[in-house]
């Protein structure tokens, strides 16, 4: 007979399966949002360009920013639903909500009704984005999580690089109609990858976990299966009752030092300065006259998607390394090696674009990117999902992705005001210090979590002092053998 409770016996196998075909399905249909997250984003900077309705000052600041402040809402609609009402029925709302709003962007009748629309889609991707990282670690395998955690920020990327092919295809093909309809397809084909994610996220299974909690003992039995996994009622009914305890989570010193952890890491994601090389890097290539020159504005336009489209193709192939190395190498190492590359890079590109040296400031947008591809940017909605109970899982996840948000709209409106006062070098030289403050910061706090269960490591932020955390698993395992020799030694 087991030793084990009969929840760590279904946990366990939930934590040990093989990955098979399925689970990529799931995920990456988890991750569509991520994808549109990435496409709307860059998007409505192509468009904006042939929208009829003349935005000027801060309304045209909004139109940008709409989709990031809709985000920061979206947010705290996930921080009072998902926890509550799971994670599966609010992925299909927001694939519902997008679907809708992107369509009707394309069928506006005039300005007001676009700014809506564009705030509408920025709340659903606001909210699947607090919860679609969560969802995808509730039932990966722990030594798989990482890679299959990171095909949310993947996907952010695809998504931009997607947006670009769309807006570049669209404007060469018909030119003309640039001003007519190119911009409303450019916006409203956003609604094709919405629809697929709406029509089959309704076949996904839930969270295994998130059920658990809930006491679901028919859909759980159900949705394992899914899983390939055959567990009787009786040790359903049992692992449901000792989660009960789970249920009464609150916001306890563990989950206050998680929280310091990820919400810093996600502050410095934003605030180092991610968004200058896809908003400004541009304007620098066209700068080097890599493309022809032309005197038509939908030809410039194109060449100016076409500069952009160096970098996010960089940026996607960055973040395949840190899909294929993350659950290998770790989270601590990649960020670290990652932070310090940042402060490099940026440091290099401040000095070459002082002295005047374009094609250096390219090179350095490019290494600055390669580095937090790998190490920063899918590193942080992993850490995000794994840090917290289940119980209270998503409603952190939430409080994160607001954070997020805001940190990424602070930057968006900050960063014009620098780069006017201190020009681009200045900047770079402030985002420098910001990195190596980040460096410092990761070192001392950042916990590695590689291999560990989702419980092991709530443990670790429960028994680990702050001033620890960066010994937590070695100290959890150490730990956990000890208890494991007390039995045997009777």
């Amino acid at each position: 007979m087991s030793s084990q409770s009969a929840l760590q016996q279904i946990l366990d196998q939930i934590d040990t399966r093989k990955v098979t075909r399925f689970y990529w399905i799931i995920t990456i249909l988890a991750a569509i949002g991520g994808f549109l997250f990435g496409y709307d984003t860059e998007v409505i900077g192509i468009a904006s360009v042939f929208v009829p309705y003349h935005f000027t000052g801060f309304v045209y600041g909004y139109e940008i920013a709409s989709a990031s402040l809709g985000a920061a809402i979206g947010a705290i609609i996930a921080y009072f639903y998902t926890d509550r009402y799971g994670r599966k029925s609010l992925l299909i709302a927001d694939a519902a909500i997008y679907t809708a709003a992107a369509i009707l962007s394309a069928l506006t009748i005039n300005g007001a009704m676009l700014l809506i629309m564009r705030t509408i889609i920025g709340i659903a991707i606001g909210a699947d984005s607090a919860v679609a990282t969560a969802y995808i670690t509730e039932y990966a395998p722990k030594d798989r999580r990482g890679s299959l955690a990171i095909m949310q920020q993947w996907m952010i990327t695809i998504g931009i690089l997607g947006s670009y092919f769309v807006g570049s295809a669209v404007l060469l093909i018909a030119p003309s109609l640039a001003y007519a309809v190119g911009w409303r397809l450019i916006l409203g084909l956003a609604a094709i990858p919405a629809l697929i994610g709406l029509i089959f996220r309704f076949m996904m299974p839930e969270s295994p976990r998130w059920l658990l909690l809930s006491g679901q003992i028919d859909r759980l039995k159900r949705d394992l299966k899914k899983f390939g996994l055959e567990v009787s009622d009786s040790l359903i009914q049992k692992a449901t009752q000792e989660v009960k305890a789970e249920a009464l989570a609150k916001f306890d010193t563990p989950t206050k030092r998680a929280l310091l952890v990820v919400g810093l890491w996600i502050v410095f994601q934003q605030i180092t300065g991610i968004n200058v090389p896809f908003y400004y890097g541009p304007t620098i290539i066209l700068g080097l006259h890599l493309f022809a020159s032309s005197t038509n504005p939908v030809y410039t336009e194109i060449d100016s998607v076409l500069a952009a489209s160096i970098l996010a193709v960089i940026n996607v192939a960055a973040t395949y390394i840190a899909f294929k190395y993350i659950d290998r190498i770790g989270r601590r190492n990649l960020g670290i090696s990652a932070y310090a590359g940042m402060l490099v890079f940026d440091l290099i590109g401040g000095i070459l674009v002082m002295e005047g040296i374009l094609i250096g400031a390219l090179i350095a947008f490019a290494g600055f990117i390669i580095f937090f591809a790998y190490g920063v940017g899918g590193t942080g909605w992993l850490i995000q999902a794994e840090y917290f109970k289940t119980a209270i899982r998503g409603r952190m996840a939430a409080i994160i992705a607001l954070i997020d948000w805001l940190a990424n709209f602070a930057i968006i409106e900050v960063f014009p005001v620098m780069l006017s006062s201190i020009g681009l070098a200045g900047s770079m030289f402030v985002f420098t210090a910001l990195d190596a403050i980040a460096l410092g910061v990761i070192y001392f706090l950042l916990p590695e979590t590689k291999g560990l269960s989702l419980e092991q490591v709530v443990k670790m932020f429960g028994e680990t002092p702050t001033s620890q955390l960066r010994k937590g698993r070695e100290i959890v395992m150490k730990e956990e053998k000890k208890e494991k020799l007390v039995p045997e030694s009777k």
